[in-house]
């Protein structure tokens, strides 16, 4: 959504300036054009507002080929399989008997995560809901007072004109026509069964043949559809000013072009009693216009300008050029936002290289499915996991600002101490356990390269690992451990000390159990208990994007050691 809300934004910004020049030069072009191209040259801009704003929603999914086994490829860390394997299961039945976090942990980690076009997504959203649900209840009422006071008009005379009028402009369907008190001008109302509304008094019959040939008119044009796309585009930029103004100049636009068409190839006379049917209405008018609605009397505002156009006997021009110069004006700038979804998301905007990056945290369970954008898990040994995948990706260069990284290679085509576990440990066959070098494999910075042919990129696995608190936590007797537990197969002494209980908990005496005891961290630097992860993706065009992941290591209730993630664009 962070795309769209850019998109949006900057695309009613554009449209804008479109649509000020656009009413500016209005009353200028009609001395020259007719009224009915200029009303549908505003029909493109307003398209134009609607259709390439339609947010793209991302599908959740991970798109990985590698084997499930390795996923869970660690290094050994000097400690052998068996009690790896007792300690993994240990450390999984301690997360799943208790909860990890509070209530209130949760929720202040979601408000705290909450970014700026997110609140922004909120707000725009709630706005043309409400715009919506606003316009409808107003209408969907006043059809209701309508239809309640309203009655079938039954005058043979009047019935037979009004027929007379829709053979002549080529309407087939059905079109009824109504007495109404409540509306003080004539209207046309409803979308698939179009009725008639006309007020409760005495129209001679001249002028009631041009009032329902107007309202025929907006029938066979399907205005009222046109009023629908309107009503949606306003929706969509509520926050925009300039589409207010636009609904405005559109509805009076529509009652000009109307009144050009009743009067194509009229004598003066007929003119005149128009015009006089029109100021007829000032007398008993009613404000009963909707979003969904036309109007006879378009209000007083614009009834100088209405007359003015009526008595105008002119010929005009088509006014195809005008609508030409609409269409690439609008399409000009459709193209350009969406460029702007494009180059914007390559360069730090939208959070998308080539629209398709995809990063994702593994929970403890580190299989696929768990993948998230977000994690909080138990780990005695805090580490995180998190993969990268997208297309068209020419590097990926990860760093950490306080803690370490490295990852797994299952491609082969990275520097080997990704790839090749002897390049970082050695193992003793006799005494079957593995000399663990950090120093060989752990670094703040992952940098790689990816040829045209690659595709893979989520066969590489990124972990980041809290090796600088494991250091610390090992430091003072190991006194910072807390709770121990041993594969069943190790024989412990009954008489243990606590100090070596501390020691066999940290990993550190002798029987290479480690990833057991949790570290409490009172006496931690509070600054070195979380990391910011620094993900900047460049495609083979040079284009980068950067995202984030913010990590936090914090103890809960029972004193166990918690890894809280979340990705930020």
């Amino acid at each position: 959504m962070k795309d769209f809300m850019i998109m949006l934004t900057t695309h009613s910004a554009a449209l804008s300036a479109v649509i000020l020049l656009y009413a500016a030069v209005t009353p200028v072009l009609s001395k020259r054009y007719s009224a009915k191209w200029l009303y549908y040259s505003w029909l493109i801009i307003v398209i134009g507002l609607i259709v390439p704003v339609w947010p793209q929603f991302e599908v959740p999914g991970i798109n990985v080929t590698a084997p499930a086994e390795a996923v869970l490829t660690r290094p050994l860390m000097a400690v052998p399989a068996t009690v790896a394997d007792t300690a993994t299961r240990v450390s999984n039945a301690v997360q799943l008997n208790h909860p990890v976090q509070s209530g209130n942990f949760v929720m202040q980690h979601a408000i705290t995560s909450i970014q700026w076009w997110q609140a922004a997504a909120a707000i725009w959203a709630t706005g043309a809901v409400a715009f919506l649900l606003g316009r409808c209840f107003r209408h969907y009422r006043l059809m209701k007072t309508l239809g309640r006071w309203s009655e079938e008009v039954k005058d043979e005379q009047v019935l037979a004109l009004m027929n007379d009028i829709k053979k002549e402009l080529g309407i087939p369907g059905r079109v009824g026509l109504h007495l109404c008190p409540y509306t003080g001008s004539p209207m046309i109302a409803g979308l698939f069964r179009p009725r008639i509304l006309l007020p409760v008094t005495d129209i001679p019959k001249e002028e009631l043949r041009l009032i329902l040939k107007h309202e025929l008119i907006h029938c066979r044009r399907k205005d009222t559809w046109y009023k629908c796309l309107l009503l949606l585009a306003t929706a969509m930029h509520w926050f925009n000013p300039a589409v207010y103004l636009m609904a405005k100049v559109i509805n009076a636009q529509c009652e000009l072009s109307c009144d050009a068409e009743v009067l194509r190839d009229s004598e003066p006379d007929m003119r005149y009693r128009y015009c006089k049917a029109i100021v007829g209405l000032l007398e008993t008018r009613l404000k009963t216009r909707t979003a969904l609605s036309n109007n006879f009397y378009g209000g007083k505002s614009g009834m100088k300008i209405r007359i003015s156009s009526i008595l105008d006997a002119r010929k005009k021009k088509a006014g195809l050029a005008v609508a030409c110069a609409m269409l690439m004006l609008t399409a000009a700038i459709g193209i350009a936002s969406a460029a702007i979804r494009v180059d914007n998301g390559i360069n730090d905007m939208s959070g998308n290289v080539n629209a398709d990056v995809v990063v994702r945290l593994a929970d403890h369970n580190k299989t696929p499915e768990n993948y998230d954008t977000s994690a909080c898990y138990v780990d005695a040994r805090p580490e995180l996991e998190f993969y990268i995948d997208g297309r068209d990706i020419a590097q990926i260069e990860v760093t950490c600002r306080n803690e370490y990284l490295y990852a797994v290679d299952l491609t082969h085509t990275q520097h080997e101490k990704y790839w090749n576990a002897e390049y970082y440990q050695t193992y003793d066959d006799e005494i079957g356990t593995s000399t663990f070098y950090p120093e060989r494999l752990y670094g703040k910075t992952i940098k790689f390269s990816f040829d045209k042919e690659f595709s893979d990129y989520g066969e590489i696995w990124y972990r980041w690992t809290a090796e600088n608190l494991y250091r610390w936590a090992s430091e003072d007797n190991f006194s910072h451990f807390v709770g121990f537990g041993v594969d069943p197969k190790i024989e412990l002494p009954e008489d243990m000390t606590e100090e070596q209980k501390l020691k066999l908990a940290a990993g550190e005496d002798g029987s290479g159990a480690a990833n057991i005891g949790h570290i409490c961290l009172d006496g931690y630097p509070e600054e070195l208990a979380s990391d910011r992860i620094e993900i900047k993706v460049t495609d083979r065009e040079g284009n980068s994007v950067t995202k984030y992941i913010n990590v936090e290591i914090s103890n809960n209730e029972l004193m166990q050691t918690v890894v809280t993630a979340n990705v930020e664009d």
